[in-house]
């Protein structure tokens, strides 16, 4: 039986024609059209300064970019089919940001009240957002620092705590930025099973493309706020010319793998 168009659902990440200037007038974001679809795990890659953070804060519509035509503009943000400028307590309910610096996201006395507040601020009883605040801390597997002060933990045990606040709100969609930056190996591996692990749509930004070989199946390259490629992550990361045009280099794992067909 055919499916019909009111069965299917919406893309989980719709941006159509997004455009953002900074304050000094920089373009950061120049006509970015793509579509993630429900469950899709996506790698947003490239150089510095090439509009990666900034796409994903406006995906909770923290930043408000428009589409621009003329001197009139349309929206340029739909999450699961909602406006995020329209609609934007709801989006902002859907979407878990995850920021590079777990200290940006840390600011309650212990790491319950930390993990605690999101779902609070969504209405829940003091019961029932500490009973989700313990399960998500035992799924990142710190349930025993509930009571601890963020500041005495390590970098890596705040990043997962700063995950734990996120799946606590329950979000369709998961924003991470730079997931792996300053992570030790095991903070890294361990890291990294979290993220692959967890059912929501994930849009990672990131250099470290090693992940996303491993968690990514789809790599969306930015330069200069444009989309300059979307597709397989193993062919857009082994593409040694595109690469080196954006400032990129290929994953050590496929330097060696073609080294060694080479050699065979």
């Amino acid at each position: 039986m055919a499916t019909t168009d009111a069965e299917t659902p919406p893309p989980a990440v719709r941006l159509s024609g997004l455009t953002y200037d900074y304050p000094d007038g920089r373009r950061a974001l120049d006509g970015v059209s793509l579509e993630i679809a429900p469950g899709e795990s996506t790698a947003l890659v490239g150089p510095n300064g090439a509009g990666k953070s900034t796409l994903l804060l406006h995906l909770n519509g923290l930043l408000p970019g428009r589409r621009w035509s003329g001197r009139r503009s349309a929206p340029a943000v739909w999450i699961d089919g909602l406006d995020a400028a329209h609609d934007a307590v709801q989006v902002r309910r859907k979407v878990g940001l995850l920021f590079q610096d777990p200290d940006d996201q840390l600011f309650s006395t212990t790491v319950l009240e930390d993990v605690a507040f999101g779902p609070l601020n969504l209405g829940l009883a003091a019961d029932e957002a500490r009973r989700l605040a313990l399960e998500c801390l035992e799924r990142v597997d710190l349930a025993d620092a509930a009571d601890r002060a963020p500041h005495r933990l390590s970098f890596g045990e705040r990043k997962r705590v700063c995950l734990a606040g996120v799946l606590a709100c329950r979000p369709s969609v998961l924003a991470l930025d730079e997931p792996t930056a300053n992570l030790d190996p095991r903070g890294r591996r361990r890291f990294l099973r979290l993220i692959a692990s967890l059912a929501a749509t994930k849009v990672i930004a990131t250099h470290d493309l090693e992940m996303v070989l491993e968690v990514c199946p789809r790599t969306i390259l930015l330069d200069a706020g444009r989309v300059v490629a979307d597709g397989p992550s193993r062919r857009i990361l082994d593409d040694e010319t595109l690469l080196e045009a954006h400032g990129l280099e290929r994953p050590l794992s496929l330097l060696i793998g073609r080294r060694d067909g080479s050699a065979s």
